[in-house]
């Protein structure tokens, strides 16, 4: 890669005096998948992955059999979507169509693990290609552990969508409820990314006008999310109602809220002082996004 952070991630690492090894970031960030992580991506059964469709920003749920994932070559990823077993009408599908820039985060909660990809995404019939632009891993910071088990059951998911644009009661309940949650977001050049957020049930706030406030936590201080923000101040949020196996995403317009330093501040953000705010404009509803069996073991270590 000629260059590894954009504007955005830069200002904020140069804010908060983030100075990174050169050569940690030459073995971290790659433009394709180091070989020692294919095994890993390819015994994945869940990804994330934003999409983009001319205006708003989204973040989708794919959930498949093992080995629906393939890697074919380092700069090359196959989908196999006869074997995926959540919805196939998600709205990530059809803004592919579009916008062939896509994020991707494989996750396994099971063991904390997590990578992300980004790239070109072209779709066939049943087969969703990824061509690899970038590739790094993650930390295990804030995933709660949950054990997924697939259904056998074949039958149809029995989906309904309902969309709107200004959240109902039952979605706020939905978001304050939630230890988890995952995103898109962008730069200016239109590189998507799929990221992840989590703590303890509550860690969302609501305020009275509907803006999500989300703390941010200590990191990798890359500011990958945040420099995007910078960038382009939109992002797609997915929420997973794990036990009814429902979706919610949203989509919607974001404010960076730093330098907050205050006593009750600094012990939300774990010393950050940093959040942001998150208006919605749109949002999707999916009954029966999924049939899968999500154990809930325990909360990260890492939460506040």
């Amino acid at each position: 890669m000629s260059t590894y952070f954009h504007k955005g991630e830069l200002e904020l690492q140069k804010k908060y005096d983030a100075w990174h090894d050169p050569k940690l970031v030459e073995r971290l960030l790659k433009d394709s998948i180091v070989s020692t992580l294919i095994p890993f991506i390819e015994h994945q059964t869940t990804l994330i992955l934003s999409t983009y469709d001319d205006d708003n920003i989204w973040a989708s749920m794919l959930i498949g059999d093992t080995g629906f994932v393939k890697v074919k070559t380092s700069k090359l990823v196959h989908i196999d979507l006869s074997k995926v077993k959540s919805t196939k009408t998600d709205i990530g599908f059809k803004n592919i169509k579009k916008h062939s820039k896509v994020g991707l985060l494989f996750i396994d909660t099971s063991t904390r693990t997590r990578y992300r990809l980004n790239g070109f995404a072209h779709l066939s019939k049943e087969l969703l290609s990824i061509e690899v632009l970038e590739a790094y891993p993650n930390c295990p910071k804030y995933i709660q552990q949950r054990v997924i088990t697939l259904s056998e059951n074949t039958s149809s998911l029995g989906i309904e969508v309902v969309k709107g644009m200004t959240l109902l009661d039952h979605h706020k309940e939905w978001i304050k409820e939630a230890d988890t949650f995952f995103l898109g977001s962008m730069n200016t050049d239109g590189d998507m990314d799929a990221s992840h957020r989590g703590g303890h049930s509550g860690f969302v706030d609501i305020l009275k006008n509907g803006t999500l406030k989300i703390p941010d936590y200590t990191g990798n201080n890359l500011f990958n999310t945040l420099g995007n923000f910078l960038e382009y101040p939109k992002a797609g949020l997915l929420f997973i109602d794990y036990e009814k196996g429902h979706s919610l995403q949203l989509s919607g317009n974001v404010e960076l809220l730093l330098d907050q330093e205050t006593s009750s501040d600094i012990e939300k953000t774990t010393g950050t002082g940093r959040y942001w705010l998150f208006k919605t404009k749109h949002w999707i509803q999916t009954q029966n996004h999924n049939k899968v069996d999500w154990k809930f073991i325990n909360f990260s270590p890492f939460n506040p």
